[in-house]
């Protein structure tokens, strides 16, 4: 359907490029990510049209890529920079707000197609994540004014590193939420496909395991609750139907 390959191009833009860059290809991870994504994009808006604001901000996403790429290159071979300062600042720039509007779009669009098929914890959790870019983008335009004292930017940077992780953890959640729930017409009863990945099997069921564990041991909570509960209303029954006894002290003369 799509979520699939929208979720192995989240991963690799926003969590393997973190390695990546560390030994200087993260525009290799860039361009790989914004491909896999478009294709699931692409794939999802013939099921809901609300994901084509986000499918057609990847283009200029695979731009900021492409200049990624140059500056790589520039520097694995020691080229003079093509660009200036100012370029560099402008691609920044264009390359943050791209970022929070395309996390905007994509999560408009999981909310959307999860009201459609009724999964109102999905399109809560959508909320929610959207929420958390939005703070995250605050924070980190309040962190880049010139007005901000120095004291006060590391508590900032700090901030944003947080928020960013939260809401990158979170929409990694979503969607495989998403590519576990939803799915096509006609491919309801349909069990799901192992990936050809064997590390995308092994999060899925991990995720499984956790979920299951979960979901027993708040089953097990609630029926010993409810054991408890009707334990005790038994025991209040049983003293209510006990006859009542009075002593009678006697008055000391004096």
């Amino acid at each position: 359907m799509g979520f699939g390959y929208l979720l192995l191009g989240y991963l690799v833009t926003f969590v393997i490029y973190i390695t990546a860059s560390a030994v200087g290809i993260g525009s290799v991870a860039l361009l790989l990510g914004y491909v896999l994504m478009l294709l699931g994009l692409w794939r999802l808006c013939r099921y809901q049209a609300a994901f084509a604001m986000a499918k057609w901000l990847t283009f200029p996403l695979l731009l900021t890529a492409l200049y990624a790429g140059v500056k790589d290159l520039c520097t694995l071979f020691l080229w003079n920079d093509p660009f200036g300062k100012g370029v560099a600042s402008v691609m920044e720039w264009a390359s943050f707000l791209l970022i929070v509007v395309f996390h905007f779009a994509m999560l408009y669009g999981i909310r959307m197609i999860a009201m459609e098929v009724g999964l109102p914890k999905i399109a809560t959790l959508a909320t929610s994540n959207t929420l958390a870019v939005g703070l995250y983008a605050a924070l980190y335009l309040v962190g880049s004014m010139p007005f901000v004292g120095e004291s006060v930017r590391p508590y900032l940077t700090l901030s944003v590193t947080l928020f960013n992780l939260v809401f990158i953890i979170s929409d990694l959640i979503l969607l495989l939420q998403c590519a576990k729930n939803i799915c096509a017409e006609g491919d309801e009863e349909v069990a799901p496909r192992p990936s050809r990945f064997g590390w995308i099997n092994r999060i899925g069921d991990a995720y499984n395991r956790v979920h299951d564990e979960l979901n027993e041991k708040s089953h097990a909570d609630g029926e010993a609750f409810m054991q408890r509960k009707m334990e005790k209303q038994a025991q209040q029954q049983e003293q209510q139907q006990r006859p009542r006894t009075h002593s009678h002290k006697k008055k000391k003369k004096k």
